[in-house]
């Protein structure tokens, strides 16, 4: 079954620092569709790459590199979806895409590329984790109401993500359309086969973690996958730091939470890269 929802953090990234301490470029490489926010310092600097969520677009990137690159951190705002010359839907993303974002952060001469991280926000966020989990050269992560397993796309009735040609495993959906979206997420949850064949092999993660959830999550329960994640990482003895900050929030925060967020979000990188 396809996953129709609109994941949009609301307030979390808005009035972003107005510091002009850096600068802004077009990336040409490949198919990526991406700006670059270097800060103004003639040292190599580490770098984050910053995705969205389900809206798609590269807004949310650009956010995120509005407010991250004036604390000396690079930001590659990264659309993978619903931009010219990319994909349209969040369908069968290939996770190569994400790879090449990571190479040609590589080819830049001010980037320190021995320290990247990497940000997403819910579909963003269980993205983040999964490519964590899969490439090292990931050494810091931030997931916002994160998943702890891969999904359908939104418009088919696949895996929203690929790797080499082949889908990655993922849950569907269950109930109908007239069941509350939280509760179709938990009702499929409760598959323990098919979590076990979809979850992320998250202690294959090269650096800490910072979970942000939502404990009033009305799309699906990040709060408690979030908890789970938690506890696989302390069974599988996981020699990185994991901070788990939650909000008794809906899925999007609130205007309250969001400086709270934001500068944790800053706070983490600042110290992990």
């Amino acid at each position: 079954m396809r996953i129709k929802f609109i994941f949009i953090l609301i307030t979390l990234f808005s009035s972003v620092s107005s510091a002009q301490d850096f600068f802004v470029k077009e990336v040409r490489f490949k198919n990526i569709v991406a700006n670059l926010y270097l800060p103004n310092t003639s040292e190599k600097v580490p770098v984050v790459i910053a995705i969205g969520g389900s809206e798609g677009g590269i807004s949310t990137g650009d956010a995120n590199g509005k407010m991250i690159a004036p604390h000396g951190i690079a930001v590659l705002g990264l659309a993978y979806f619903k931009e010219k010359g990319i994909a349209q839907t969040l369908d069968q993303i290939p996770l190569e895409y994400f790879l090449s974002a990571i190479d040609y952060l590589e080819t830049v001469s001010s980037i320190d590329s021995s320290k990247i991280g990497f940000i997403g926000g819910s579909r963003g966020a269980e993205l983040a984790l999964l490519l964590a989990s899969m490439e090292p050269r990931i050494k810091s992560v931030v997931a916002t109401t994160p998943s702890k397993v891969a999904w359908y796309g939104m418009t088919t009735a696949k895996s929203a993500w690929t790797f080499n040609g082949k889908d990655i495993p993922a849950l569907s959906l269950e109930l109908d359309e007239k069941a509350p979206l939280l509760n179709r997420f938990e009702v499929a949850l409760e598959n323990k086969d098919n979590v076990a064949n979809s979850l992320f092999s998250f202690e294959k993660i090269n650096g800490p973690i910072l979970l942000i959830s939502a404990k009033n999550d009305q799309v699906w329960p990040s709060f408690q996958m979030s908890n789970e994640i938690e506890e696989y990482l302390k069974k599988h003895n996981f020699k990185h730091s994991v901070t788990h900050n939650a909000y008794p929030t809906g899925h999007g925060f609130s205007q309250e939470t969001a400086p709270e967020i934001k500068q944790s979000i800053i706070d983490h990188f600042m110290r992990t890269l």
